[in-house]
């Protein structure tokens, strides 16, 4: 039986998706069924996975040039 999530957002290409995973039993990718796509959306993921760290460490650097401006003055 679906859940209520499933039918409203789950997609035929998602299940078939899930179904290879679960055949997939050492857990390692195949090499044949890597695709473009795929390798596009982890370049994506990884890209702003480093972009979103670089932003918290300029607000962290931020932080402290505000917080060193607010004592000395």
């Amino acid at each position: 039986m679906n859940k209520w999530w499933q039918i409203l957002w789950g997609s035929r290409e998602e299940e078939e998706l899930s179904k290879k995973v679960a055949r997939n039993t050492d857990g390692s990718p195949d090499p044949d069924e890597l695709t473009i796509e795929n390798a596009y959306k982890t370049r994506w993921i990884w890209y702003h996975t480093i972009l979103g760290l670089l932003m918290f460490f300029a607000n962290i650097t931020l932080m402290a040039i505000f917080l060193l401006l607010a004592i000395k003055l």
